[in-house]
């Protein structure tokens, strides 16, 4: 089924608090989000280019502008919906699109494409003050029993190992403890759905993993039940949860929370959705601690190229390895571990090297005082810098990114978008010696603690 995103944003969009047809899972939630402890997150700009080096730099004090001083743990609670449909683009509710999490993300981003210009901005603006203004202040609580109903979850595609962690495999953690044995179904867009998607359900929740079907077709519910993220509920309704919220923060910031791309990109910057937090809590419960214990302490994230994993290539990195090898790090790749070992290579690092790629967003499990260094490139930083935040914040660890340069392309006034293609990364003499630089001044109070415990 494909989406008319011309239509006039009452009718595009369920408007919740005035459309009808999604109900909480009782009891209702006692918060839609709430002040959480943050990751430390820095950006570094080593390209061989001064001029491009300038821009890094430009872009990393940018950004820091735009992170909020407190960061925000939003809920995702289970629902129910009622006619609903899921569909390539996300979930309708009698027609309308409704707006969750990530889904809700990439609505807005191809109807605001479709739909430029200020006049059908300020249609737009208008529409969700009217629905703030005009509806309900809360969701409404399913009354009768609902266990009867099946459950369904979005899911972006089967192929990306980030969009499915980050986005779609906590839901699950909402119905660990159902017994109803009604189906769970896994909606994905038609396409390759690969194998880690049931492995990682099988592991973090066994208990489910029978019941989980994968479908790739549009499917009508009268009742189903599914998880909400209130992330776009925070400029929709006027509850009094959100600005009780806001009021315990410092920022300001998060009592002035608006439908636009630059509001909505700096709570995403600042937060993360409860789905990856009870994620993290489940998968940890699966990994014995003999199995963390077996994992290497440093490591170097390789990458099979030649699998599943998209070729992206780093180049440089030679002396950079050498580096590391006389440092005791070891090349973990991540694709030939199983779900379990992932999970517990993760947990057992204390410091953590990459490329920018999809099994970053494994920084979910690692620990708080974990170190994650990822190598990126000016590409990485424009189009893909803040996609890991969530994942840093939940795990509260140190989260360091690199800007090398890009392979084959160091014109510093041309940096080609991710639809052309991710372009792989250029290790220079700066580059390797800001990550050894980084490197070693976290490695010396580990060693300076080892000497002391052995005298």
């Amino acid at each position: 089924m494909k989406l008319n995103f011309t239509r006039a944003p009452m009718d595009m969009f369920h408007m919740l608090g005035i459309h009808p047809g999604v109900h909480y899972v009782p009891p209702r939630p006692g918060w839609v989000m709430r002040p959480a402890e943050r990751a430390r997150i820095r950006g570094f700009a080593a390209s061989e280019n001064n001029a491009m080096r300038a821009m890094q730099q430009e872009s990393i004090e940018n950004l820091e502008d735009r992170l909020m001083d407190d960061v925000m743990e939003i809920n995702t609670a289970p629902v129910v919906l009622e006619d609903a449909r899921f569909v390539k683009d996300g979930i309708l509710i009698a027609g309308r699109a409704l707006l969750n999490g990530a889904s809700g993300d990439r609505l807005r981003r191809k109807y605001d494409l479709r739909n430029p210009g200020q006049k059908k901005q300020d249609r737009l603006a208008d529409a969700f003050r009217r629905a703030k203004r005009q509806g309900e202040k809360q969701l409404p609580v399913w009354k009768d029993p609902c266990d009867r109903f099946d459950i369904a979850i979005d899911v972006k595609n089967g192929f990306n190992y980030y969009h499915f962690t980050q986005e779609s495999l906590g839901s699950l953690a909402h119905f660990a403890t159902d017994d109803s044995g009604r189906p769970i179904n896994l909606h994905f867009p038609p396409g390759d759905v690969r194998s880690f998607v049931m492995n990682f359900v099988t592991t973090i929740f066994p208990q489910l993993a029978d019941r989980v079907r994968i479908l790739s077709r549009t499917k009508r519910y009268d009742h189903v039940r599914s998880v909400f993220s209130h992330r776009h509920y925070l400029y929709q309704v006027a509850d009094e949860r959100i600005p009780r919220a806001a009021a315990v923060s410092g920022e300001g910031r998060w009592q002035r929370l608006r439908h636009e791309i630059i509001s909505r990109r700096k709570v995403m910057l600042s937060s993360y959705d409860s789905n990856l937090r009870l994620l993290r809590e489940h998968a940890l419960r699966h990994v014995s601690q003999s199995l963390v214990s077996s994992m290497p302490r440093l490591v170097w994230m390789g990458r099979d190229e030649s699998g599943d994993a998209r070729a992206r290539g780093i180049s440089g990195h030679q002396a950079l390895l050498e580096e590391l090898t006389a440092r005791g790090f070891e090349t973990v790749v991540f694709e030939h571990l199983t779900p379990a070992e992932q999970i517990a290579a993760m947990q057992a690092a204390d410091i953590v090297i990459a490329p920018h790629g999809a099994g970053l967003v494994n920084m979910v499990y690692a620990r708080p005082d974990t170190l994650v260094i990822e190598i990126g490139s000016r590409q990485s930083q424009l189009h893909r810098w803040g996609v890991f935040h969530s994942a840093a914040h939940v795990s509260r660890c140190r989260y360091d990114a690199v800007f090398a340069d890009s392979m084959g392309d160091t014109d510093p006034e041309r940096v080609p978008p991710i639809s052309q293609g991710l372009l792989g990364v250029q290790l220079g003499p700066r580059a390797i010696g800001q990550i050894l630089q980084i490197l070693d001044q976290a490695m010396e109070p580990a060693v300076l603690q080892a000497a002391h415990s052995a005298a």
